[in-house]
């Protein structure tokens, strides 16, 4: 017998090591899995305990044995209820107080059994030979039997209530799988029958464990849909049902019911009511082949296909939904309004016929595009041409600026320097080392112009600078140029800088080569939101003022600011130029 047990007692272990290795590779990591992996550890502990003590061959033997066999036995009954719990989603698993107290008592009957040489509570006789059970045993019996059977009623009533596609006979063949293990130990216990050596509990309690698992795991109960995907499917647009293996509708959106007026399609209603509304409401070719499905026909891809349901058009797709190795668990029905998109595509076709005759006079334009794109064509080369002349005004007015001042002054410069060649040598070689720096200065301001980077020189320096430098450039050449700049001038930006510089350079210009002039006097105010520019020189005067490409490129600076310039001469003595430049 004792061999027997012992291979009796390995097989179990086998077995529970194997179904922990599975669920350990395969399980899902949920707190329902873990507490069922606890329930089975012990019973793979509490086996091994009873190997140890079929080959205990004394009461040392038999007593370290049996401290061993308790530490799982005590905790089996607090195991369960706590399996039950997390797999009802109970939130009692979360509470460390209710822990604490589940755990205390078998833990304070283990110490009992720690100390039973102490006080004989545990058990009042422990040797080779003879066992029997004291108060404390009871009382932890007690205990067990109690938490079993709480944590299974619980776990009945929980999905009785939401009948998970379980039938009656289903429910009572398991409530009687659990009560199998506590019966067999009850009478062991209580000596009706007698174990000959080797307990049976741990044996029916881990098929027990097996049986439950199984029908468990195949009904989905440890893989409930979380609220917060429930709250999900709850808010979405598009219609959710679920079915299950059993034909049974096991969730519902309010979107779904909405679909399908009159139906009122709730949990755990049988799919025929969805099929029978189908046939009877709908009378597309597709409606019929749907609700085929829907009662049990094989899915396929082509399960899926657009119904007209009380004035709408309500597509409608089957999807097959699947367990552990591929098993079918189900159905899903996605069911979508698309009134709408019927609604555009009808539309469409309407506007098609539109399209055609819109296209018959799309051509005839096109025909006039083709006309008016060579005029175009010429439009562009006409363009071109301005583009070119106006880049061809801009350096030519940038070159006269540079090169007429520049030459007028070397021209200056060089009947000076010819004055002083004899008199005084050594002037007469600084004024030609000014025309040399001068000629320099020219060429590289001719190069940035061509460039168009010309303007980039004004923003270096401020229109004090700049009018310091014209009147410095110009104190070699016969003529007495003075500047007087008012208080409160504004800052200003490269291109007004730019223009003034400009303008009192060619007008310099102009006082040298046409007037013969000896002084030029410039004045810069500020007046409101402008400046005003006033320059005079002493030359000869003009009857009639002619604009040639100077003047008229003054005017031009200046109406590009928005400003204003005039020109005035009495006629025989002196020239005037005042202009005023918004700032």
């Amino acid at each position: 017998m004792s061999q027997a047990g012992i291979m009796v007692q390995v097989f179990c272990v086998v077995l529970a090591t194997a179904i922990l290795v599975y669920l350990y590779a395969n399980g899902r990591r949920s707190r329902a899995t873990y507490s069922y992996m606890v329930c089975i550890g012990l019973l793979f502990f509490w086996h091994l305990a009873e190997i140890l003590l079929l080959m205990a061959k004394d009461d040392t033997q038999v007593i370290l044995a049996i401290k061993i066999k308790f530490l799982p036995v005590v905790y089996i009954g607090v195991s369960w209820l706590y399996f039950c719990l997390s797999s009802t989603h109970s939130k009692l698993v979360t509470n460390k107080l209710f822990i604490a107290l589940l755990l205390f008592f078998p833990t304070a009957c283990y110490f009992f059994l720690l100390t039973n040489e102490s006080h004989s509570l545990f058990f009042t006789t422990l040797d080779y030979k003879v066992i029997t059970n004291g108060p404390v045993f009871w009382i932890h019996t007690v205990e067990s039997y109690l938490c079993i059977f709480v944590g299974t009623i619980y776990f009945f009533i929980f999905y009785l209530k939401r009948k998970i596609g379980a039938s009656f006979r289903r429910i009572m063949w398991l409530i009687s799988a659990v009560m199998l293990p506590m019966a067999a130990n009850l009478l062991m216990i209580s000596g009706v029958v007698p174990n000959y050596g080797l307990d049976i509990t741990p044996h029916v309690l881990l098929l027990t464990l097996i049986l439950f698992g199984l029908e468990v795991y195949n009904k989905g109960f440890l893989n409930l849909i979380p609220v917060a995907a429930r709250h999900f499917v709850g808010n979405m647009s598009d219609g959710i049902i679920i079915v299950d293996d059993e034909n049974l509708v096991v969730g519902v959106n309010d979107s779904a019911n909405k679909f399908f007026p009159g139906l009122s399609l709730k949990i755990y209603d049988p799919v025929r009511r969805l099929s029978a509304y189908i046939r009877q409401n709908a009378h597309e070719e597709c409606a019929n082949k749907l609700a085929d499905v829907l009662e049990g026909v094989e899915i396929s891809n082509k399960n899926k296909g657009n119904m007209k349901i009380a004035g709408r058009s309500i597509y409608m797709e089957i999807r097959c939904l699947t367990g552990p190795k591929q098993v079918s668990a189900g159905k899903m029905i996605i069911v979508e309004d698309r009134t709408e998109e019927q609604q555009l595509l009808d539309e469409i076709k309407n506007k098609n016929a539109l399209l055609v005759k819109a296209n018959e006079r799309l051509m005839q334009s096109n025909n006039k595009l083709i006309e008016a794109n060579k005029r175009l064509e010429k439009f562009t080369e006409t363009v071109e041409e301005l583009a070119i002349a106006r880049e061809r005004n801009r350096v030519g007015r940038e070159v006269h600026d540079t090169v007429g001042h520049t030459l007028t002054l070397l021209i200056a410069l060089s009947e000076n320097a010819k004055a002083n060649l004899e008199s005084d040598p050594g002037k007469a070689e600084e004024i030609l080392d000014q025309c040399i720096d001068l000629s320099r200065k020219a060429l590289n301001d001719i190069r940035m112009s061509l460039q168009g980077t010309y303007e980039e020189n004004f923003k270096r320096a401020n229109l004090k600078e700049w009018m310091n430098y014209l009147v410095k450039t110009n104190s070699a050449s016969g003529v007495n140029v003075e500047f007087l700049l008012h208080e409160g001038i504004p800052s200003l930006d490269a291109s007004r800088v730019m223009v003034i510089y400009r303008i009192c350079q060619e007008s310099i210009t102009n006082a040298i080569r046409h007037g013969q002039a000896k002084n030029v006097n410039i004045i810069i105010k500020n007046q409101k939101n402008a400046l005003r520019l006033y320059i005079f020189n002493d030359g000869k005067g003009c009857a009639e003022i002619k604009k040639g490409y100077g003047l008229t490129g003054m005017e031009e600076r200046v109406n590009k600011l928005g400003g204003t310039i005039s020109f005035g001469s009495d006629g025989e003595k002196g020239f005037n130029i005042i202009a005023e430049i918004p700032v």
